[in-house]
């Protein structure tokens, strides 16, 4: 009897060893599987704010990938395990953030698995208004259409740009900063001022009492129109301020302090607008009438699709002036825009047309953000 209860206590010990061995592996499966999901998670969260903090220095490469390191690091990444690429696939709106992290196995080590690495991925964009043609106080997005300035006594506070080629005639025009045209330049009249750099793929001046700070022979760059329509519709409809249809505004003291959005033509009679805001229209916009006022404000009239006309004299507006996809027609005399005028093709039909910008008339547009696109 003695002999089979030792065979027996043999037995359990295979049985107790074989259990043992099946626990580790159920452990190994359970706990370290379960460490290295909560690693890459922690992983994860620490990348994405990586690349969200890298993206809010962007355009600034070297100081967008300092940020992205760092905000890694604060989250116990160590830097030599954080990889950073900006531009991202040639986009200089967004950084790329890849880290990795060893994680050492407790159970599976009795496997003969000592650790394993885990890694995470993230892709922030930055995005808004700065920069591109808001950087202008008039911008001409055209690339087969002339950047054309006639008349007299036009001034421009600021800087110029023309997708295509860029003509100014007349007497007494000027312009404080640059001149930029992604093809020629031609300044045509008397007493036409540059104050900065003028720059064409060829310039050619003719006249009298032509002043240009410097030149620069060389095309400009070619410069994207910016599409934020779908932002501004959103924010009007969350805000009820929304109308099917044509819209004419009369009156004064027309507030605009949250965008307003027409689905229609609107049409500006002699009004006054106060406030800091976007009204987006989806077709034509036209200003008729003298006295038109928003001065000491910051309002945007976007047409998402159509033509902005202003027709009269005696006009004043603060902010811009926005139709990336129409004309812009500015037709009288003293006409006063404190603030940009940007299209896809310019037209100047008159004389004493004022246009100076700065930074307070951006105030109106949608503030930079951040996200995560991958």
């Amino acid at each position: 009897m003695f002999s089979k209860l030792k065979d027996e206590s043999g037995q359990v010990m295979v049985l107790f060893a074989l259990s043992f061995a099946v626990f580790c592996c159920i452990a190994a499966l359970v706990i370290d599987l379960g460490l290295v999901y909560v690693k890459k998670s922690n992983l994860q969260t620490a990348v994405d704010a990586a690349a969200l903090a890298g993206a809010q220095d962007l355009p600034s490469i070297s100081t967008a990938k300092n940020a992205a390191v760092h905000y890694a690091e604060l989250n116990g990444v160590d830097v030599s395990n954080t990889t950073v690429t900006s531009p991202y696939n040639g986009d200089s709106t967004k950084i790329e953030v890849v880290c990795t992290q060893t994680v050492e196995y407790t159970f599976a080590r009795v496997l003969g698995y000592t650790t394993t690495e885990v890694s995470a991925r993230a892709v922030a964009e930055k995005t808004g208004m700065s920069g591109g043609p808001f950087d202008y106080t008039i911008f001409s997005g055209s690339s087969s259409e002339t950047l054309t300035i006639n008349g007299s006594s036009q001034y421009i506070g600021g800087s110029v740009h023309s997708n295509y080629k860029f003509s100014i005639n007349g007497s007494s025009q000027t312009i404080t900063r640059n001149a930029e045209a992604a093809s020629t330049f031609k300044a045509n009249g008397s007493s036409i001022t540059i104050g900065g750099t003028c720059q064409g793929s060829s310039i050619t001046i003719n006249g009298s009492k032509i002043s240009i700070g410097s030149q620069v022979f060389g095309a400009a760059a070619i410069i994207d129109m910016l599409d934020f329509s779908a932002t501004i519709q959103a924010e009007a409809e969350a805000a009820g301020a929304t109308y099917t249809g044509n819209k004419t505004y009369n009156g004064s003291n027309i507030h605009v302090d949250s965008p307003i959005y027409v689905d229609g033509d609107l049409t500006v009679n002699g009004s006054s607008f106060i406030g800091t805001g976007i009204i987006l229209a989806s077709g034509n916009i036209s200003f008729n009438g003298s006295n038109l006022k928003s001065s000491g404000s910051s309002v945007c009239f976007y047409s998402e699709r159509g033509n902005i006309t202003i027709n009269g004299s005696n006009i004043e507006l603060d902010g811009i002036v926005y139709a990336p996809n129409g004309s812009i027609i500015m037709n009288g005399s003293n006409q006063t825009i404190n603030g940009r005028v940007i299209g896809n093709k310019i037209s100047f039909n008159g004389s004493n047309i004022n246009i100076t910008s700065g930074e307070d008339d951006l105030d109106c547009l949608p503030q930079d953000s951040v996200k995560l696109v991958e």
